[in-house]
């Protein structure tokens, strides 16, 4: 995702400074060899900033022990969010997760209250990863109340990476793991969200689509939103869903909620294909609109070839 964000800032014109552990893969940007708890480093890095936006997490439960995923997850982003104040930077951007809510990995059936949900609907994650992202959201909040800066959580759901050169550079960076290729990606993670939805899902991996209330997030609009709050400078502090505009599943929205969610109350008509998740506070709050769906994509392109 961090290669998104890069090119999207680039794209805008802004200088950008990458602290990481590994060099981007994206030239244009100066790049700072750097772990999230070596705090003196992690201060000077942010010296001159006008936003730091924190990304360094461990991904998903299962990819760590629960105390060292809290340990990298909240004390990593309060080592953040310490080392931009001590900066001075003003602006701070957290990409926090749709799991906040605690319907991505739920340990036993949790029903929404009603839909599309909203930053308004309680959250109540039952797995450390999704507990991890709603703490770390909480210490944003607290060094907006204290200190004034502005801080931004973004709720990103689901990221797909579906058009080729951006999904070639980050199976290139070996985020997917044992994905060796962006057709392997394609293939193993969208293609069975669509055609085998109620199939097995792998510990660790992503959530069977029904948790994700089949939302789902391009990558480029993802890094839209990350571009959008940083250069935000009216904002105390806000948690905002991000989100397309529709789902990923070849069922329209009703026949979903028919099968699914019967008695859920709608607190609007879902029609076609209509997200369960809504995006409307981010629009509001940051004129966030997404300008790319899967069903027009080069991974759809590819999966009609295919098939």
């Amino acid at each position: 995702m961090g290669g998104y964000v890069l090119r999207e800032l680039l794209a805008a014109h802004h200088d950008v400074v990458e602290y990481s552990r590994s060099a981007p893969r994206q030239g244009g940007v100066e790049f700072i060899s750097g772990d999230i708890f070596e705090e003196g480093k992690l201060t000077k890095a942010c010296r001159d900033c006008g936003a730091v936006i924190h990304m360094a997490a461990v991904p998903a439960p299962g990819r760590a022990l629960p105390a060292d995923l809290i340990n990298v997850n909240v004390v990593g982003t309060i080592h953040a969010l310490e080392a931009a104040r001590a900066a001075g930077v003003p602006r701070f951007i957290f990409a926090s997760s749709g799991a906040a809510t605690g319907f991505s990995y739920q340990k036993h059936p949790l029903l929404p209250r009603y839909l599309p949900i909203d930053e308004e609907h309680p959250s109540e994650p039952h797995d450390d990863y999704g507990l991890s992202k709603l703490l770390a959201e909480g210490a944003c909040k607290r060094y907006s109340d204290a200190f004034g800066m502005q801080t931004v959580c973004l709720r990103v759901n689901h990221n797909w990476y579906v058009d080729r050169p951006g999904a070639e550079m980050a199976v290139g960076t070996g985020w997917a793991g044992n994905l060796a290729s962006v057709e392997d990606l394609w293939r193993r993670r969208y293609w069975k969200v669509l055609e085998d939805p109620d199939g097995e899902w792998p510990i660790p991996g992503p959530p069977p689509p029904l948790n994700l209330l089949w939302a789902v997030t391009d990558a480029r609009d993802a890094a839209q939103a990350f571009r959008l709050a940083a250069e935000k400078d009216s904002i105390r502090h806000e948690v905002l869903l991000i989100n397309s505009d529709d789902t990923c599943s070849f069922e329209e929205t009703l026949v979903l909620l028919q099968r699914h969610f019967p008695d859920v109350p709608l607190k609007k008509k879902l029609q076609g294909h209509a997200s369960l998740v809504s995006h409307a506070r981010a629009s509001q709050v940051l004129g966030y609109s997404p300008r790319y769906s899967w069903r027009k994509s080069d991974f759809r392109d590819w999966m009609e070839q295919v098939k």
